[in-house]
């Protein structure tokens, strides 16, 4: 905690004029979300949990470890490994932790941010992990994935802690992350959308409209993707004024089969995990992904440099 400096003044009316500058407080600053302490005890229940939930070929574990999207998503991949008679779904490599962020908080929620390298699987997980209330557990609410020696953002740090972002804060960057958020869905469902030129190109929009490609070129069957962006919860300054934010996004795929069609598909998809025998009426995928979007101060646009996401669920089947 830093003490102010106390200004010893000669003139005994000024001493009595003046007021003495008061030292700060954790309750002025707020409470930092978490000691280094509390978050190894975090990444170790969940290593633990985790590699349980591996071994037992269930997700049923990892709801007192995640929530929200990313247990939506791991539950898919775990429904998809069991339904295609895959082997297990892949086991993280021990946990290693290259970073964390703390931000101070007045009130519950508390999250802070965590920056994972997983050698196995050549990527680098930016994680958030939440606490509702001081009796609730710490849960991983977002986990977007980049390649392993990608260049992440510095964050802005202030007494020790990252300074949030509200999702309403445009200072710097000409755009919110809620607003930024809402564009690159528009932008997903609808390759002519005028914030198209708003975004730089990234390669998980180029995999979404080529699958989507894929889709729309059955024969006979109609097809349409739709997009939501989620209330962006979870952002933090860069070091040079633009904002690094967690943004959860809803996607349905809906088909539309002719009575006298059946359309099946591969092997290891999604689709053939969920729609096994194969669809011949009206149905609808729906998934959830996480991006890690970099809004940059100035005139640069934003760009994703993180993603993860799946299946997690079928309708009309």
């Amino acid at each position: 905690m830093r003490r102010l400096p106390l200004v010893l003044l000669t003139t005994a009316l000024l001493v009595a004029a003046c007021t003495v500058p008061q030292q700060r407080t954790d309750e002025t600053l707020g409470k930092v979300a978490a000691t280094p302490q509390e978050i190894d005890a975090v990444f170790e229940r969940y290593a633990t949990v985790r590699d349980t939930a591996a071994r037992l070929l269930s997700p049923n574990p990892l709801s007192i470890i995640q929530t929200e999207a990313v247990l939506d998503i791991e539950t898919g991949s775990f429904e998809m490994a069991q339904r295609l008679a895959a082997s297990d779904p892949e086991r993280d490599d021990p946990i290693d932790v290259q970073r964390t962020y703390t931000p101070r908080f007045g009130s519950y929620p508390l999250w802070f941010v965590a920056v994972v390298r997983d050698e196995g699987r050549e990527v680098t997980r930016v994680q958030v992990f939440e606490r509702a209330a001081a009796a609730d557990p710490w849960l991983l609410i977002a986990t977007p994935e980049t390649v392993l020696d990608a260049e992440l953002p510095d964050l802005r740090e202030r007494d020790g802690a990252v300074v949030r972002v509200a999702a309403d804060d445009d200072a710097g960057t000409g755009v919110s992350a809620q607003q930024a958020a809402d564009d690159y869905a528009a932008l997903l469902a609808d390759p002519e959308a005028e914030v198209a030129t708003t975004f730089a190109e990234d390669g998980f929009v180029e995999q979404v409209r080529a699958a989507a490609e894929q889709n729309r070129a059955l024969e006979g069957v109609g097809f349409e993707q739709t997009w939501e962006a989620q209330e962006v919860r979870h952002a933090v300054r860069t070091s040079d004024g633009g904002t690094l934010a967690f943004v959860d996004l809803s996607r349905s795929d809906t088909y539309d089969v002719p009575d006298d069609v059946t359309v099946t598909w591969p092997e290891d998809s999604p689709q053939r995990a969920f729609i096994p025998e194969g669809l011949s009426t009206t149905g609808t995928l729906l998934y959830r992904h996480q991006v890690l979007m970099l809004i940059p101060v100035g005139d640069e646009p934003p760009r994703v440099i993180g993603q993860f996401g799946g299946v997690v669920g079928a309708e009309g089947f």
